[in-house]
C-alpha cells in the first residue's frame, strides 16, 4: 500500500520502481535490469496505471486465496486428514504472510499456477485425471513461468516425472497425446506474450535476465556464503519445512498411488533449497520458493503422528478439538521455533522502519526536491538500499542497475553499473553516505559534481553535476 511504501525492502521497491518506468516508457530487461516475468511487471505497472499500487492488494489477495485452496485440496488428499489440511492451510497463510511480508515477490502471483499444476499431477497419478486436461498443465505452466520464471524447477522436474511415469507404464502413445496437449496449452499463452516480446524487442533480453541468469548465477547478496547456508538452512527448519523430509523416506518405500506424487515433491523441494541456500543473504523471503513444498512433506509427516496418536487414544479423542492437536505436534515437535520465526518476520520490517525513520523522512524531503527540479527526460542516480527515492519522486534512473544493492552481487554486473554511472552524467547523484560507495566513483563525485547544501538532510548527500 502506498502509505507503507516505507516498509518495502530493496528487492520490492526495485519491483515497484520496474513497473513505474514501465508506464513512462522504460523497459524491463533492456532500459532495467529485471529478473521477474513480463506478466508481473505489467500487473504492477497496470496499478500505477489506475492511480494507485492499491489496486494490486486485491492481485495479491487472490494469489493467497487460490494457493490456499489448492494447497488445501493436495495436503486433504495425501493425508486424507481434514483437521490436518485445514491446520497446514493456516500454518500457510501464517508463513506466507510474515516470511514475504508485505507482498509483491514474483514467486507469490506464480504459486496459484505452481499449486494448480501439482494439484493435477496428484490427480493423475492417482489414475482420476482424462489426458485432455494436460492442456490445463500446460496453460498454469506458462502462466507461472511468465510471472515467475524460476519455477521452471517444478514444471521440468514434473515433466520429467511424467516421461518416466509413461515410460515406466509403457504409455508411449498415450504420453505422445499428452505432450501435445501440454504444447497446445502452453501456446495459448505463449503466442500472446512472444507477441509483445518480440514488438518491443526484449525477447533475447528477457530470456538472458529473467531465465538464464536465474539459473546459472544464485547470489542475491554478498553475505559469507557458509554463514548464510547456515542461516538458511536453520531458517527452514525452524519453521517447519525441513524436517519433513528426514521422515519421507518410510512412506517412499511403502507401495502406494501417490508414491511418484511424493518423489516429485522431494525433488522440488531439494532443488529449491539448494538455491536458497546458495542466496549468500539473510533474508527471509528466499523460503518463499519451497514453502509449499515444505509444507507438504511436514504434513505426511505430522499426520503419521497425528493418526498414530488418535488411534492410541480413540476413546478419549474428542473431534472438535482435532484441528488444535495438529497446530500442538506441529509446534511441540519444532520447538515453538516456527512462532519465533514468524514474530521475527513480522517484527523486523517494523523494528527497521522505527530505527531509520529519520532515514525514511529524508527519503522524501530528497525526492520532493529533486521532482521540483529535475526536468523530462533528465536522469538521476541514487545510491541507497531501496528505489523509495525514485519511486516517491518518480525519477528515471541514469544506469540499468537503478540500486547498488540488487543483482550486483555478480561482479559483472558491479562492473556494468560503475561504468555506467562515469558514462552517462546523470544530472544529480544522491549518496546515502551509510552505504559504502567504491574510490572510483567517490573521486568521480568529488572532481564532475557539486555537492548541494539542503536543509534537514544528513543521511543523505545530493550531488549536481557541475
Amino acid at each position: 500500500m502506498p502509505l507503507f511504501a516505507d516498509l518495502a525492502n530493496n528487492v520490492q521497491s526495485q519491483n515497484l520502481y520496474t513497473g513505474l518506468m514501465l508506464t513512462k516508457g522504460e523497459l524491463p530487461y533492456t532500459d532495467i535490469f529485471a529478473t521477474g516475468g513480463f506478466f508481473y511487471y505489467v500487473l504492477i505497472a497496470l496499478g500505477y496505471l489506475l492511480g494507485s499500487t492499491v489496486w494490486l492488494i486485491p492481485v495479491q489477495f487472490l494469489a493467497m486465496y487460490v494457493s490456499g485452496i489448492y494447497l488445501y485440496k493436495i495436503i486433504r488428499f495425501l493425508t486424507a486428514s481434514t483437521e490436518v489440511a485445514y491446520s497446514f492451510i493456516c500454518l500457510f497463510y501464517l508463513l506466507n504472510g510474515t516470511l514475504g511480508f508485505g507482498g509483491l515477490y514474483p514467486v507469490q502471483w506464480a504459486m496459484p499456477f505452481v499449486l494448480i499444476g501439482l494439484w493435477f499431477l496428484t490427480k493423475y497419478f492417482a489414475g482420476i485425471i482424462r489426458d485432455e486436461a494436460f492442456i490445463l498443465y500446460g496453460f498454469a505452466g506458462a502462466l507461472s513461468i511468465l510471472f515467475e520464471p524460476r519455477t521452471l524447477v517444478f514444471w521440468v522436474l514434473s515433466f520429467l516425472t511424467i516421461a518416466v511415469y509413461n515410460l515406466a507404464q509403457r504409455h508411449m502413445a498415450r504420453g505422445f497425446y499428452q505432450l501435445l496437449c501440454i504444447i497446445f496449452g502452453v501456446i495459448l499463452v505463449i503466442y500472446f506474450a512472444v507477441y509483445f516480446l518480440l514488438n518491443l524487442q526484449i525477447l533475447s533480453a528477457y530470456i538472458a535476465q529473467a531465465v538464464i541468469y536465474q539459473f546459472t548465477f544464485f547470489a542475491s547478496g554478498n553475505a559469507n556464503l557458509w554463514l548464510s547456508l547456515l542461516f538458511q538452512l536453520f531458517l527452514a527448519l525452524a519453521s517447519g519445512l525441513l524436517l519433513g523430509i528426514f521422515a519421507l523416506p518410510k512412506a517412499l518405500n511403502k507401495q502406494s498411488e501417490d508414491k511418484v506424487i511424493k518423489w516429485l515433491i522431494l525433488l522440488v523441494f531439494l532443488c529449491e533449497i539448494t538455491m536458497v541456500c546458495l542466496a549468500q543473504d539473510f533474508q527471509f523471503y528466499h523460503l518463499l520458493s519451497l514453502l509449499p513444498f515444505g509444507l507438504i512433506l511436514t504434513a505426511l509427516w505430522i499426520n503419521r503422528v497425528y493418526q498414530a496418536r488418535r488411534r492410541r487414544r480413540s476413546h478419549r479423542r474428542k473431534k472438535a478439538t482435532g484441528t488444535g492437536k495438529v497446530f500442538g505436534l506441529f509446534f511441540t515437535r519444532h520447538a515453538y521455533l516456527p512462532l519465533l520465526v514468524i514474530l521475527l518476520a513480522f517484527a523486523l520490517p517494523l523494528g527497521s522502519y522505527a530505527i531509520n525513520y529519520r532515514t525514511h523522512q529524508e527519503r522524501h524531503t530528497v525526492a520532493k526536491y529533486l521532482k521540483k527540479t529535475v526536468s523530462d527526460g533528465t536522469t538521476v542516480y541514487v545510491w541507497d538500499r531501496t528505489a523509495g527515492i525514485y519511486l516517491a519522486g518518480e525519477l528515471n534512473s541514469s544506469s540499468q542497475f537503478s540500486s547498488p544493492t540488487v543483482y550486483t552481487a555478480k561482479a559483472s554486473n558491479a562492473k556494468i553499473l560503475e561504468d555506467e554511472l562515469l558514462q552517462n552524467g546523470a544530472s544529480y547523484v544522491v549518496v546515502n553516505n551509510s552505504q559504502t560507495i567504491s574510490e572510483t566513483l567517490r573521486n568521480h563525485l568529488l572532481a564532475n559534481y557539486e555537492a548541494l547544501s539542503l536543509d534537514g538532510l544528513s543521511a543523505f548527500t545530493v550531488y549536481q553535476i557541475k
